[in-house]
């Protein structure tokens, strides 16, 4: 298999924001390309609520105005500012997503390959083929000064996160004015709260307005290292049957992997089922995330953990893969299905700068994808594979 022309045929179909025609046609592409390499395939539709950009600014604007009457009506306030907190937190971690029900619903799908049903566990190879708009908060600059600010803190930090946090610092002031407590400090905090809410409502416009990216590295580089996988281990490991999820509406904070968890929930046993997501592998080395989330980053199974760390101590001196452990600020598909309590592997690449270069931007195009990084996350995911059915596997049958 090619992966580069994975890519470039993923990257064809221009515009692959969730729920539009683009992102259909690239669906049934790949419904096509999985029969060409003998799996059955299901397209699976499910219902989706895309604008997130303008639910948020929609929560950062309600947020000025709760800041603003609390300075003189701390209660009605701080009332304001907790619902928008509450529902701020449900859309990001995808608990719950009220305001979006106001944005507009349009169709979205996945493209599922099922296998056999005779083994005691299922593995699940999964990627996403939609694409992302653009926006200044995802320019080189940003992104490199986010990275560095990350690195001095010891901790990543997310695009979400001064967002979020603006929002909970103006109601801790809101609920420390109704207390009865004031000042010059507890003003210049909401004042800087609201500042950031301010940039926020200006880079959330500035997102929703923004051109879909071409998407070669996020995320058809992890389609194309899917297929991969798939047309290697498909009917050839011992304990696990190789199921393929190439999920719609990632973008919309991996509404795709949610519908399918939702639609397969009785199928899918939790301890026989092991997710492993490929997301963003076209540039660096390979990447392996402990935790995960835009603002509650979920510890990812320790079993799964342990086995990525081993591949990476055996491959130390050789370096092949170039592979380490991160926490990751971001939402993949592997939060979800960890948050249903399924044992997950995220695999990504990155170079040594700390974020994927062209994120987001116009400038993804196949020609920027590096084959070596694919290559390093083939042969990892590859080793990752073949351990847990000689690992994990045995175990399923007691």
């Amino acid at each position: 298999m090619d992966p580069l022309r994975d890519i470039e045929g993923l990257v064809e179909h221009e515009g692959r924001w969730p729920g539009t025609d683009a992102e259909r046609r690239a669906a049934r592409h790949l419904e096509r390309r999985l029969r060409a390499i003998g799996r059955e395939v299901e397209v699976e539709p499910f219902d989706v609520w895309p604008r997130w950009p303008l639910a948020h600014l929609i929560h950062a604007l309600a947020a000025i105005v709760g800041s603003l009457v609390a300075s003189s009506k701390p209660l009605a306030g701080a009332i304001v500012l907790l619902v928008v907190a509450l529902l701020t937190l449900g859309d990001l971690t995808g608990r719950f997503q009220i305001t979006r029900r106001l944005t507009g619903r349009r169709a979205s799908q996945n493209v599922v390959s099922r296998e056999g049903g005779d083994l005691p566990g299922t593995l699940v190879l999964v990627a996403h083929y939609d694409a992302a708009r653009s926006g200044a908060v995802f320019n080189d600059r940003a992104m490199r000064r986010r990275a560095w600010i990350g690195r001095v803190l010891h901790r990543p930090i997310g695009p979400f996160e001064p967002f979020f946090w603006a929002i909970v610092a103006s109601l801790v002031c809101a609920l420390l004015r109704l207390a009865g407590i004031d000042g010059d400090v507890l003003s210049a905090v909401q004042f800087g709260a609201a500042v950031v809410l301010i940039v926020s409502v200006a880079l959330l416009a500035d997102i929703g307005l923004s051109e879909v990216v071409p998407g070669a590295n996020d995320n058809a580089s992890g389609v194309a290292t899917v297929l991969r996988l798939a047309d290697r281990y498909g009917g050839d490991l011992e304990h696990f049957d190789v199921w393929v999820l190439l999920t719609g509406s990632e973008e919309a904070f991996a509404q795709g992997a949610r519908a399918f968890l939702r639609r397969h929930r009785d199928e899918l046993e939790r301890g026989r089922t092991v997710f492993v997501s490929v997301d963003k592998v076209g540039a660096g080395g390979v990447r392996f995330a402990r935790r995960e989330g835009l603002i509650l980053a979920r510890s990812h199974h320790p079993a799964l953990v342990d086995l990525c760390d081993q591949i990476a101590d055996e491959d130390a001196d050789e370096g092949r893969y170039d592979a380490r452990s991160i926490v990751s600020r971001s939402v993949t598909d592997a939060v979800p299905a960890r948050g249903a309590k399924f044992a997950v592997a995220s695999v990504s690449c990155l170079p040594e700068a700390g974020y994927a270069p062209h994120y987001h931007q116009p400038t993804d195009l196949p020609e920027h994808i590096d084959p070596e990084a694919l290559d390093r996350a083939f042969g990892f995911c590859s080793e990752l594979i073949e351990l847990i059915d000689d690992e994990i596997g045995p175990r399923l049958r007691d």
